[in-house]
């Protein structure tokens, strides 16, 4: 099994771009089969080169990588050997509009309540059309024969008919000699034996027209699982529209595996859990649970998960990234804090918190009790049973309930009315700190 991820360098890569790199990744391990990274650099005015970087950057940052990788730039000859077959072969045409003369075909069509294809007026060109355009560089399309239907099954939308008559004659060639996505991709994909194509479901009408160009070429047809688009606020994702590109989740502090473990479920019947790694995702991979239901986009569902992974990560998967960032801290004070962040990067706050430099919140209101507390606090340095005894001594002297008792002593001992368990802790305080704050030092 071959399968290929094919990106465009003209923006960063989104969450849409990454989720069919994670399902044909999926796919290609699940099967033992290679995945080709293969950069489509076509678009000679839009392609940029640090682009390219930041796709692979951000593949190697997903934990995705790559059996063969090249650019579309570097097989331009053999683009040219192929396309000169067609043309000799008859199948491919010459044509003169201009995109404006173009797009006036198209209105008129529509008004007329005919299908926008292209009428084939290059073909019965008369010698005063010839005179019209001559001067004008020729741009080409490929003749499909009007008489047939184009079908496959495909692994996410089934049986899957495209009558030719209703397709118009692709463009393969641009007037300044360059080739738009549908000819190189073809071409590809026949050279490095694809077996497998996934990708968006806005390209099932290219698949149609790649299928009637394999079967001119003599080869082998590949099997094609189309995924529904995400949406964000009722339309598709694009490079163009931003706000949610990989490298942005990256800044955020998101967890790649947080990321991969909601685009591999979205769309499928499973429930979206959080995955500590790939292998997980490669062993429940199957490419029939996804189906062709809308799919909303919600980057808040990737922080929830976010949250609930972290709250999973063993000390032992996070320590290296935690000093890293600076931060030492022990296995014990990673399990105290780990279900009170949302991202790795807060660690640091709580680090501080349970460091010597916190100011304690003391009001007047509270004064008294926490004196009494720390006149109870037991001796010895804090362990896993202090705060049980702790907490019912105070009760007991004070005459308060836990919750008249519990936040004063938080907003004292933290300065943040929200935390970790006091049972985990007041051991990563220390009993001299613990003091201190209760009395307002």
């Amino acid at each position: 099994m071959i399968t290929r991820f094919a990106p465009s360098p003209t923006g960063y890569m989104h969450i849409g771009n990454a989720r069919t790199a994670l399902i044909c990744w999926l796919y290609a391990r699940s099967r033992s089969g290679k995945l080709l990274l293969r950069i489509d650099d076509t678009d000679l005015e839009r392609s940029e080169n640090r682009y390219v970087e930041g796709i692979k950057n951000d593949l190697t940052w997903l934990a995705m990588d790559w059996d063969i990788c090249f650019n579309q730039r570097s097989r331009i000859s053999r683009y040219d050997e192929v396309f000169n077959s067609l043309m000799d072969a008859g199948a491919v045409y010459p044509c003169y509009e201009t995109p404006e003369e173009l797009e006036l075909k198209r209105k008129m069509m529509l008004k007329m309540g005919l299908p926008p294809i292209y009428d084939r007026s290059a073909l019965n060109m008369t010698e005063q059309d010839q005179k019209a355009y001559s001067g004008r560089k020729p741009y080409f399309r490929l003749k499909i024969g009007r008489d047939q239907a184009i079908s496959w099954e495909d692994e996410i939308r089934g049986k899957v008919v495209f009558q030719a008559k209703n397709i118009s004659d692709p463009i393969l060639r641009r007037t300044d000699g360059s080739y738009t996505y549908m000819f190189p991709s073809t071409v590809d994909d026949i050279d490095f034996e694809v077996t497998h194509i996934v990708r968006g479901e806005d390209h099932v009408s290219n698949t149609a027209v790649q299928i009637y160009i394999m079967g001119l070429l003599g080869a082998k047809i590949p099997s094609f699982a189309h995924l529904p688009l995400l949406r964000m606020g009722g339309s598709k994702m694009s490079k163009r529209v931003g706000g949610t590109e990989i490298f942005k989740m990256r800044d955020m502090n998101l967890e790649p595996m947080a990321i991969n473990s909601y685009m591999a479920r979205i769309g499928t019947s499973l429930p979206v859990e959080p995955h500590t790694n790939m292998r997980s995702l490669v062993d429940s991979f199957d490419i029939k649970l996804f189906n062709q239901a809308p799919i909303k986009f919600e980057l808040e569902d990737i922080s929830k998960l976010n949250v609930r992974l972290l709250q999973k990560l063993p000390f032992a998967e996070v320590q290296d990234r935690l000093e890293a960032c600076g931060i030492k801290c022990s296995e014990g004070f990673w399990y105290a804090v780990r279900d009170n962040i949302n991202v790795i990067s807060e660690v640091k706050g709580w680090a501080e918190i349970c460091g010597p430099g916190v100011t304690p919140v003391v009001d007047d209101v509270n004064r008294q009790l926490l004196q009494l507390a720390s006149d109870l606090l037991p001796e010895g340095e804090p362990n896993d049973g202090t705060w049980k005894t702790w907490l019912q001594k105070i009760k007991e002297c004070s005459g308060c309930e836990t919750r008249d008792i519990l936040l004063p002593l938080r907003l004292a001992l933290t300065g943040v009315p929200k935390g970790p368990e006091f049972a985990k802790l007041l051991p990563l305080i220390g009993r001299v700190e613990i003091l201190r704050r209760l009395r307002g030092a």
